[in-house]
C-alpha cells in the first residue's frame, strides 16, 4: 500500500506543476501556438477508482504509459479522453489519420514522450534521483480494458496510485478548449522509501 502523507502530495504536486509547465512549452515550441497545463490536484487513490476517473468502463480513452528506472522505479499512466485524439495527431503531423495507421500512432506517442519526459526530467532535476524513462506505450479503446490492461501487471505491487490530476488544452483548430486528463505515478515497493527520503529532501 502507498502511504503519502499530505505534505508529501504537496511537494509531488510542485513537481508536476512544474514538470508539466516544461512540456507545455515544449509543446508550444513545437506546435507554435499556446499551450497551457496545470495541476489542480494531487491524490492517492486505488487501482478500483481509476476507470471511474476516467468516465467509466464504456468511456473510450487514450491510455499512455512509461516505466521510470533507476534509482526511482515506477510507471506512469496518463490517460485522458478518445475524443481529442485526432485533433493532436493533426497537430503534430498536420494529417487526417486513424490512430491505428502508423503516422498516428507515432505522433502519439510522440505526445506522450514530450509530456512525460519533462515530468520525469523535472521529477529527477529536483528530487535529485537519477531516473530515466522507457518508450511510452500507446493503448486506445474503453476504459475498462485500455486501463486495466496497463494496470494489470503492475497490481503485483499493490493496489494504490498516485492521481495527478491534470487540466490543459485542446488544439482542435475551430473550438478549442479545456479539458481534463489524469497522470498516475505508481512506484514499485522498494522505491516508495526512496521516494519520501527525496521529497523530504526538498524545501517546505
Amino acid at each position: 500500500m502507498i502511504i503519502i502523507r499530505q505534505d508529501e502530495l504537496e511537494k509531488i504536486r510542485e513537481i508536476s506543476n512544474i514538470g508539466l509547465g516544461h512540456a507545455a512549452t515544449s509543446l508550444s515550441r513545437l506546435l507554435n501556438m499556446p499551450c497551457k497545463m496545470t495541476v489542480p490536484a494531487v491524490a492517492s487513490t486505488g487501482f478500483d477508482e481509476i476507470v471511474a476517473l476516467a468516465g467509466g468502463p464504456e468511456k473510450e480513452v487514450a491510455a499512455i504509459s512509461l516505466k521510470m528506472e533507476g534509482a526511482f522505479r515506477g510507471t506512469m499512466l496518463f490517460i485522458f479522453p478518445a475524443t481529442h485524439v485526432s485533433s493532436i495527431v493533426w497537430q503534430l503531423t498536420g494529417a487526417s489519420t486513424e490512430f491505428m495507421e502508423g503516422i498516428g500512432y507515432s505522433a502519439l506517442c510522440e505526445f506522450g514522450n514530450i509530456i512525460m519526459g519533462a515530468y520525469v526530467a523535472t521529477f529527477a532535476d529536483v528530487t535529485q534521483l537519477h531516473v530515466r524513462s522507457s518508450i511510452p506505450d500507446v493503448v486506445i479503446d474503453m476504459a475498462g480494458a485500455a486501463i486495466t490492461s496497463s494496470l494489470l501487471p503492475l497490481s503485483l505491487y499493490g493496489e494504490e496510485a498516485i492521481l495527478i490530476q491534470t487540466d490543459f488544452n485542446d488544439w482542435a483548430e475551430d473550438k478549442p478548449e479545456r479539458f481534463q486528463a489524469q497522470f498516475y505515478l505508481i512506484p514499485e515497493p522498494d522505491s516508495i522509501d526512496v521516494l519520501r527520503t527525496a521529497l523530504q529532501g526538498m524545501p517546505s
